[in-house]
């Protein structure tokens, strides 16, 4: 990992811990099983498992935005990468019946990788760190227990122009369990690399597919 990772590691663990010993934060985990199917310079590839957990930390300081660290890994034949989110927001509306936060994510991309089809022999990486604005809502449906859950994160910077799109259900088992499930789609867009060789005129990366999990919030 870069050193800005680890800084960024280094300051989840300290706001984590200092949750565990004061009642005014509170913390979410969770973990999801994306369904991902991969689709690169628009032709339909290979599919997997992906692997997605997160960590939300919230508090009662004023001015101090709450923070996020969500973490996926995409691992096919032709592109793949581990994706870590770091966000920071503010909650800007919050009802009995919605919520809606908007703040920043910084994302590193790590251990990432992309043939292009124009030049398949030819391996790529875009090991960088972008900046990228960030939104999640959630709108409960009366008289129940479930809730409309939306994320967006989306930027171009680092000649990289991305979205990171999810949407789904959860339902409230009790107040601290959750289970979860929904749509999330991840399009990356390499400009650089159709610099690097002339062959390539284009780099998509589209990444797509139904996602279940659960959060336990303490």
């Amino acid at each position: 990992m870069t050193r800005t990772l680890h800084l960024f590691v280094t300051m989840m663990m300290l706001l984590f811990s200092t949750s565990l010993m004061a009642n005014s934060f509170r913390t979410t985990i969770g973990a999801d099983a994306w369904l991902a199917d991969s689709k690169i310079d628009d032709q339909r590839r290979d599919d997997d498992i992906a692997p997605n957990v997160f960590i939300t930390v919230e508090h009662d300081l004023d001015y101090v935005p709450y923070v996020s660290l969500r973490y996926s890994s995409v691992d096919g034949d032709y592109a793949g990468f581990d994706k870590y989110d770091f966000s920071f927001y503010y909650r800007l509306l919050e009802r009995d019946n919605m919520l809606f936060d908007a703040g920043v994510t910084f994302t590193q991309y790590n251990n990432s990788y992309y043939y292009a089809i124009q030049s398949p022999e030819q391996k790529y990486d875009f090991d960088e760190l972008t900046f990228n604005w960030y939104a999640y809502a959630e709108l409960a449906i009366p008289n129940s227990s479930f809730d409309i859950i939306g994320q967006f994160d989306f930027g171009n910077s680092k000649e990289i122009k991305r979205a990171d799109v999810l949407a789904g259900v959860q339902y409230r088992v009790n107040d601290e369990v959750a289970i979860r499930a929904g749509y999330r789609v991840v399009d990356l867009e390499l400009d650089n690399l159709a610099t690097l060789t002339p062959e390539v005129t284009e780099s998509l990366i589209f990444v797509n597919g139904f996602f279940v999990g659960a959060e336990y919030r303490f």
